[in-house]
């Protein structure tokens, strides 16, 4: 397999572009080695349980079609674009680019989506919620960067593609194979193709505000005792009768805040390992992990993430959360960092690891293999 690394200055970029500003990376992978074509990709946009679309123009009019398709899908004339989500998931190539954005955290990561378009196709001028950076396949492709977007940008009327009404370019940038193009959240972005081409987006997700929040006070309900009551000793004389005073307020305020001081990680961690989908079953037959002499790899879309307390570790798997020794950190970097892991020297480890690996299976999030 390829070793992609990624021509970046790791600090730089995180202090002055993640999340901010766009970087265009000309060449950021050298003699870039693509991880499959138009064809492999039209070939899995067949495939049933494969989320693929066509999006369509002729420069004024945007059509989008859902797959699967078939060969005659293809057959069209005119500008259109493939695009197909989670190709991570199903090309063992495409999953190592995501070894080139090992800096940032795995539990950040969405997906790999890879696009084919042909000449002048595209997928329409638009924002994004969250973090891409969009590495150049086969062929070339034209960038512009707009402005920041957000719920208030004005949209095209007829289309469900969520197109910009108004995109204004502030640059340009013809991408080649291996060049990088990073666009933080919310930055409009428009590509056009020149020529056939390909190219691949590694996607960020971050979970919403509204969600941590709900998982943080239900987390806390848990923790407060039924009969623990508003306090207020040492209070004032009431002046005026009926009257909710500033002091009140802040008596009141300061007292849920001290009930959400607490260090349980477990809201946070299971929020953002959650896959909004249930995990299907490892296999038919699990290991019997005490015994069994092989070795354990991630199943493709899992979410994995881990957290270190002062005498143990809190792990999080597809949103379910279980306590681990300290001895197994390095078992979750490996798995963490999309590497297979020996089951015989896991246990060798810990006297725990086998109980800990078959949570991992039970939970959906490993593979076991001979």
């Amino acid at each position: 397999m390829p070793d992609y690394h990624l021509k970046l200055d790791v600090e730089h970029f995180l202090a002055r572009h993640w999340q901010r500003e766009h970087l265009f990376i000309p060449g950021g992978f050298g003699d870039f080695e693509v991880p499959g074509d138009g064809d492999e990709l039209a070939g899995l946009a067949m495939e049933a349980d494969i989320d693929g679309r066509i999006v369509t123009t002729d420069g004024n009019h945007w059509h989008q079609e859902r797959g699967p398709f078939t060969a005659e899908s293809y057959q069209r004339p005119g500008q259109w674009t493939l695009l197909v989500q989670s190709v991570d998931q199903h090309w063992d190539e495409a999953a190592e680019l995501l070894g080139a954005v090992s800096f940032l955290p795995s539990w950040r990561l969405d997906d790999i989506m890879m696009s084919y378009a042909t000449d002048g196709g595209s997928a329409g001028p638009h924002y994004d919620n969250y973090d891409v950076f969009i590495i150049q396949g086969e062929g070339q492709r034209r960038w512009q960067i707009g402005p920041r977007c957000d719920s208030n940008s004005p949209l095209m009327d007829n289309t469900d593609l969520r197109l910009l009404a108004d995109f204004e370019p502030r640059c340009e940038y013809l991408m080649n194979t291996g060049d990088v193009l990073y666009v933080p959240p919310g930055v409009a972005h428009y590509g056009v193709s020149v020529g056939e081409s390909t190219s691949f987006s590694i996607g960020f997700r971050a979970p919403r505000q509204s969600d941590l929040l709900a998982r943080w006070v239900d987390n806390t309900l848990n923790t407060v005792e039924d009969d623990a009551l508003f306090e207020d000793p040492a209070r004032e004389p009431a002046h005026r009768s009926g009257e909710i005073t500033r002091k009140d307020l802040e008596r009141a305020r300061g007292q849920l805040l001290r009930a959400f001081d607490q260090k349980d990680a477990r809201w946070f961690g299971e929020v953002v390992t959650e896959t909004g989908t249930t995990p299907s079953e490892s296999s038919e037959s699990p290991p019997d992990f005490d015994t069994a002499v092989g070795w354990i790899t991630r199943t493709p879309g899992s979410r994995i993430a881990w957290h270190r307390l002062d005498d143990e570790l809190l792990v999080f798997a597809h949103g379910s959360a279980r306590e681990a020794p300290l001895a197994l950190q390095p078992l979750l970097e490996t798995l963490c960092s999309h590497h297979d892991l020996d089951v015989a020297e896991a246990r060798e480890a810990h006297d725990g690891a086998s109980g800990f690996l078959r949570w991992l299976h039970d939970e959906g999030t490993v593979l076991y293999y001979e």
